[in-house]
């Protein structure tokens, strides 16, 4: 028997066994703490990754989410496999994406290995559109076609308008004939289950998009970035998390490590940030992992304890002296 379809019988077993690959649509009901905490260790088989409610979605999802840029940055496609499979094997369910993703290379890779293995029902499968210069409904037509035909699906679990820039940028694609308009659609049609937004330097530009929110163009999930360093200066976590917990829409923290900034700068370990990052409200960690063994470790320090009160006061208190929007890109 081939190699491929051997591994790929082994992960259909490894996904039957799992709590939450049993569930229609892959997805448990909601069962997190209403604080988002994780949910408590009996809804869960041993091992798994613990769980929270997205928001008010009415479903939850494994804290640990596979990024989609490092994916499509691996070396070649049995190495981007690989990866999706590890994470896969691991509990993730997550997997973020987006069409400017190495030009597609991302959505393409994730796609077919998603077919290979059989595996598209086990997984929350997100992806997002990005034209700033533009924002309109047509680009937005155009990225989802593609999206589409890139994943090698009929629909998306989540579609999120990608990075917005300002409070401007958020204006044209909010405004009449923009893009949140044919995303909110395509929500309606049944091709997208979730709708989102993402942004990832000013938080100015997603209280924005909450004023729209506010005036009844709502949206699901909102991703952003999240981690110690952000604490320190023009903070997500101070001013949009509350609002989006207030809200009840489902909060993704992205760059748990400023971008790797402060790994590479020895401020702090990944074991810290991560486990700051889930010790927070927020839903899922969607990390940046780049190998099997990278997958294998965040998933157990996923399982771990949290930072308390007192190590999250620390690990600030030390960091405080670096703080730089120069190490947040």
């Amino acid at each position: 028997m081939p190699e491929a379809p051997r591994r790929r019988d082994v992960l259909a077993g490894a996904l039957a066994a799992a709590g939450v690959a049993a569930l229609p649509g892959c997805l448990a009901p909601a069962a997190a703490a209403p604080d988002g905490g994780d949910a408590p260790p009996a809804r869960r088989p041993p091992g798994e990754l613990p769980l929270r409610a997205l928001g008010s979605t009415g479903v939850s999802l494994p804290i640990l989410a596979l990024g989609g840029f490092h994916l499509g940055g691996c070396a070649d496609e049995t190495a981007a496999r690989a990866l999706l499979e590890t994470a896969l094997a691991e509990g993730v369910r997550l997997l973020d994406n987006a069409e400017s993703y190495q030009d597609g290379r991302a959505e393409e890779w994730l796609g077919a290995g998603l077919a290979a293995l059989g595996a598209r029902e086990q997984v929350f499968l997100m992806t997002k559109t990005f034209k700033p210069d533009g924002r309109t409904a047509e680009s937005a037509a155009r990225d989802l076609q593609a999206s589409l035909r890139r994943l090698r699906t009929d629909r998306l679990d989540l579609w999120q308008l990608h990075s917005v820039q300002s409070v401007e940028d958020v204006d044209r694609a909010f405004a009449p004939g923009g893009a949140m308009e044919f995303i909110r659609a395509q929500q309606a049609a049944g091709t997208v289950r979730f709708t989102g937004v993402t942004g990832h330097a000013n938080p100015a530009a997603n209280l924005r998009a909450l004023e729209w929110w506010d005036r009844g163009l709502t949206f699901d999930v909102m991703q952003m970035p999240v981690n110690p360093l952000d604490a320190l200066q023009l903070s997500f976590q101070a001013r949009v998390l509350p609002e989006l917990r207030r809200r009840g829409i489902g909060v993704l923290a992205m760059k748990t490590s400023a971008s790797g900034a402060l790994l590479r700068g020895g401020l702090c370990t990944i074991d810290e940030c991560l486990r700051y990052v889930w010790g927070l409200p927020v839903d899922v960690a969607v990390v940046g992992m780049e190998t099997p063994d990278q997958v294998r470790a965040d998933a157990a320090l996923a399982r771990a304890a949290r930072l308390d009160a007192a190590a999250r006061a620390a690990l600030l208190a030390r960091l405080q002296p670096h703080a730089a929007l120069s190490l947040e890109w």
